[in-house]
């Protein structure tokens, strides 16, 4: 079994969700829900990253484009350095 690489999570303005990630070699998408552990989605274009970030409404966006889209499952990352 692998270790999860680190990914720079960036702090978001969202209900649902306190931070996002992404691991452009692998394309997948971390989101750190509040009260909920860590979700990696996998398989998830560079655009949909990008798109979650400038959304005005972020939780919209999540529920639109990602949420129930792409394969997804808990995971804990390595703490940041």
């Amino acid at each position: 079994m692998t270790t999860p690489m680190a990914v720079k999570m960036t702090p978001v303005d969202a209900k649902l969700f306190e931070s996002v990630g992404y691991a452009n070699a692998k394309r997948q998408l971390y989101i750190k829900f509040r009260g909920a552990p860590m979700m990696c989605f996998d398989d998830v274009p560079g655009f949909r990253f990008q798109g979650l970030l400038a959304a005005p409404r972020k939780d919209a966006y999540y529920g639109t484009y990602i949420k129930g889209q792409f394969l997804a499952q808990a995971v804990q990352l390595p703490p940041a350095a």
